[in-house]
């Protein structure tokens, strides 16, 4: 018999996400989690050297008490299965994870989006009353502004007061920031 967790293996949809304590933190959290990854690049067998990035979540309580899987229902008959696949940690300050989705009635992967994780991540915290976090976007480095606000305004009508600022990512060097050096010159 096939279990859950053998069944997840079979089908690696997994993404990188980061988890960090508070806005002011952020920077430095990419700068260093951007050093990690260059790292991992230069070791190609790390699980981490060619995921890519979906967001940030900005929460003191989550970025210490992640758990290792969590379950959201996607619909009435089935359910989202969340594995943190590995985590890498600046202890207390941020987290990177590989969190991979499967629907658990059929084992198959699903593709992330923004709203599927922000869904999962805010089920998560509603048992935290004095968890309120904040979500960045990620977005490749070059991605058309007018596509970045498209998506930051879809977000920010769907979770008022929940979505912050996006993060940038280089996808050939998985450099991070918090501005588009594309569109600042």
């Amino acid at each position: 018999m096939t279990t859950i967790t053998e069944a997840v293996r079979d089908v690696p949809i997994a993404r990188l996400f980061l988890f960090v304590r508070r806005t002011d933190d952020l920077a430095s959290a990419c700068q260093q989690v951007e050093e990690f990854l260059a790292f991992c690049r230069g070791r190609q067998s790390d699980s981490f050297a060619n995921e890519r990035f979906l967001g940030a979540w900005v929460d003191k309580h989550t970025v210490t008490n992640l758990p290792q899987e969590w379950v959201r229902p996607l619909s009435a008959t089935q359910t989202l299965l969340l594995t943190m696949q590995e985590i890498f940690a600046l202890w207390g300050v941020w987290s990177v994870a590989s969190i991979e989705a499967v629907c658990r009635e059929t084992n198959e992967g699903m593709g992330f989006s923004h709203n599927l994780l922000l869904d999962a991540l805010i089920a998560l915290t509603q048992g935290d009353t004095g968890t309120v976090g904040a979500y960045s976007p990620v977005f490749a480095r070059g991605t058309p502004m007018e596509q970045v606000h498209a998506e930051i305004k879809q977000l920010t009508l769907r979770y008022p007061l929940r979505i912050a600022d996006p993060i940038y990512c280089d996808p050939d060097t998985g450099a991070l920031s918090l501005q588009d050096e594309l569109s600042c010159h």
